[in-house]
């Protein structure tokens, strides 16, 4: 992310006493706290970080789901990276870069660009499954296996113009019908309420809420 974002890129983390000092910060902080602990919430804020995020982890059972036969799925291959890298590059509004108003929307485009393309650079994921349409990506989803086994769902997205077809849907079920983990967990936004509506209409539940702080320095 140093690399996207031009300078040095600090992930913080604070102890149970809600102490945090930054010596002489320079670049860009964040941090991601569980909602319940206000105290650490204030701790930063008092040091200059800002809420930028509410997010919201939901799981499910792998529950397998009838696929759409009329939409294709499978796993991605090399010559899907252009087109999925574009799909990640428009396919997003709600993410903490995008909420954050000291981040330029192209830059928080490119953000999300790369971290698909890192898929096809070895550097980040464990499956990609893409669906199509016409013959072509429509759409993408990457996924992770957690410590605890369960199958994260890093990243999803679907061309602009082909949503509310069932392409996301599609591609959760065909991932749910492989993966090897008993569980599926994904993070969305709490400003993302379509997204919120979409997972909870797959049988995904809350599991945890987390507040996602910002610090320019």
């Amino acid at each position: 992310m140093s690399d996207v974002m031009a300078r040095p890129v600090h992930k913080v983390s604070i102890d149970d006493d809600a102490k945090v000092t930054l010596d002489r910060p320079q670049g860009f902080y964040f941090s991601r706290l569980p909602a319940a602990e206000i105290r650490k919430v204030n701790a930063l804020a008092a040091i200059g970080f800002r809420l930028v995020d509410t997010g919201v982890t939901l799981e499910r059972e792998k529950a397998e789901h009838a696929t759409n036969g009329k939409i294709a799925v499978r796993a991605a291959i090399p010559q899907d990276r252009e087109a999925v890298v574009e799909i990640a590059r428009r396919g997003f509004k709600f993410s903490r870069f995008h909420l954050d108003p000291h981040i330029p929307r192209a830059l928080a485009d490119e953000i999300k660009a790369q971290w698909a393309e890192n898929f096809f650079r070895g550097r980040r994921g464990d499956a990609m499954v893409v669906a199509e349409a016409a013959g072509k990506p429509a759409g993408f989803l990457q996924l992770l296996r957690a410590d605890d086994g369960a199958e994260v769902i890093d990243l999803i997205a679907v061309d602009a113009g082909l949503r509310g077809k069932g392409i996301g849907s599609a591609m959760i079920a065909w991932a749910a019908g492989r993966a090897s983990g008993s569980r599926m967990r994904v993070g969305t936004q709490a400003a993302n309420v379509d997204s919120l509506r979409f997972y909870e209409n797959l049988g995904f539940r809350t599991v945890a809420t987390a507040y996602v702080m910002h610090l320019h320095a």
